[in-house]
């Protein structure tokens, strides 16, 4: 799986070596997005910087690190680059105007066959120019120079074929024949480009070798990170159909039963779906101890009593049973609002998931969540507690396997959990004693949902139905 959401982009000009939302460097001394910059290091020693950087962003840091380590020493190879970027650039610039020129005049001798060469030309430099990264290595050189002799070999057969064409409208001819001329000395100039290039890679190569080893030795924990990352977005889905699956199930069953359709069942997915945060700070208290996490509720500041701390054990038992009831936990939650807040507090939440995680689901969750479920939670009670027993039991086994893939969809979570936490402390590790930066890599969100907690709405049909043709 690709690790990067798109090609890592940047300028490589000396002294524009890009941006990031991360941090940006002054000089010698870095410089945080919130202002502050911290102190200057001893000359004889390299400096410190300490940087949380969400994981999702760390390739184009990484990228941005290298850099401002490296691009000194490969200043030659830089300017080298550029100037065939640049060369590159020229034709490209060119042959978008001959394309302009042919199509605005069918009538020009050879117009309708020069289009294809043309188009020919703008391709392969358009791939030429594509996915550099911030800071150069030599996988990049050996992707990009390799191939030139080939692409100007091609760009020249394409071209000459353009140079026998004709316009009546002399100020047609004399603007294609700028054109040419510009691609022609181009043209000439890309091969002493390349040659200067070759030579400068060669005198730099330990310098380029050493950057392709920190990329490497990063890339392949991330990757399956990443891929990790996608089969929970994967089982989230499986999720949501599980649960959409039940609120059909249930509708059609009351519809038989009763000779109703209610909208009950439908509150009941959303509410289903709105506890998945709860869900997760329950497996993320068992995983890492309940004991553990009793003992910092009693501190300051939430200070829980025993009672305080048995409810939330209690909670965390009734979401995480092999053999839970989710009509229980309805009327649990009726009962019992107050363990949940307790443990969705910041403090709770900031306690259960790793360093510079992102907590926004959680926060979400407090602001709007627990309100939201409060209210379903009161609409719910009213039916549930009605619904005859022979109906509750057929009810219940239908809800039952939408939370079993709740349980299932937890184990994945946990798992992925314990993936970032190893590679978060390796790369913290192999950073700091290659590189001589602390960065800690941030958890990004691990949910899929639209923010307010619901699935995304599907076009003709509400969020737990499916779209009516």
């Amino acid at each position: 799986p690709k690790l990067h959401r798109g090609p890592a982009r940047g300028c490589l000009h000396e002294g524009l070596l890009g941006d990031t939302n991360v941090v940006a460097w002054e000089g010698r001394r870095p410089v945080h997005c919130s202002g502050s910059v911290q102190p200057a290091a001893s000359p004889w020693q390299p400096e410190m910087t300490f940087q949380k950087v969400s994981f999702l962003d760390f390739p184009w840091v990484l990228d941005y690190i290298l850099a401002t380590r490296f691009n000194c020493s490969l200043k030659q190879i830089r300017h080298a680059v550029c100037s065939i970027v640049l060369t590159l650039h020229t034709i490209l610039s060119a042959a978008v105007e001959l394309g302009i020129l042919v199509s605005q005049d069918s009538d020009a001798d050879g117009a309708i066959t020069a289009k294809p060469f043309i188009d020919n030309m703008i391709h392969v430099i358009t791939e030429c120019l594509r996915h550099f990264p911030l800071c150069l290595d030599s996988e990049f050189f050996h992707s990009f120079l390799e191939p030139l002799p080939s692409h100007l070999r091609f760009l020249c057969g394409n071209f000459h074929p353009l140079t026998h064409m004709q316009f009546e409208d002399s100020g047609k001819q004399k603007a294609f024949e700028t054109q040419t001329k510009a691609i022609t000395q181009a043209l000439s100039e890309l091969p002493s480009q390349c040659s200067s290039l070759e030579l400068y890679m060669s005198s730099q190569e330990p310098v380029l070798k050493q950057i392709q080893l920190i990329k490497e030795h990063l890339r392949a924990p991330l990757w399956m990170l990443m891929h990790d990352f996608r089969s929970l977005q994967g089982e989230e889905k499986l999720l949501v159909e599980a649960v959409r699956e039940a609120v059909r199930s249930v509708t059609e069953l009351q519809g038989r039963e009763m000779g109703e359709r209610p909208g009950w069942p439908q509150v009941m997915g959303e509410t289903l779906l709105l506890l998945l945060p709860l869900w997760k700070l329950s497996a993320l208290a068992v995983a890492k101890g309940q004991e553990a996490l009793m003992r910092m509720v009693a501190g300051p500041p939430l200070a829980a009593n025993g009672g305080a701390q048995r409810l939330l054990q209690r909670l965390i038992e009734v979401l995480l049973s092999d053999k839970v009831d989710f009509i229980d936990i309805v009327l649990w939650f009726a009962a019992e609002p107050s363990s949940a807040a307790l443990l969705s507090s910041s403090e709770a939440v900031d306690f259960l998931l790793p360093d510079a995680a992102n907590i926004e689901e959680f926060t979400q969750f407090r602001k709007d969540g627990l309100m939201r479920i409060q209210e379903n939670i009161g609409v719910l009670q009213n039916y549930v507690i009605r619904l005859p027993k022979h109906l509750r039991a057929l009810v219940s086994s239908h809800w039952r396997k939408a939370v079993e893939e709740v349980h299932l969809f937890l184990q994945l979570y946990l798992r992925v959990i314990e993936a970032f936490l190893e590679v978060q402390k390796d790369v913290r590790t192999f950073v700091h004693n290659h590189l001589f930066i602390d960065v800690t890599l941030g958890l990004p969100l691990m949910t899929w949902l639209a923010p307010d907690g619901r699935p995304q709405a599907r076009q003709g049909g509400t969020v737990l139905e499916p779209a009516r043709k």
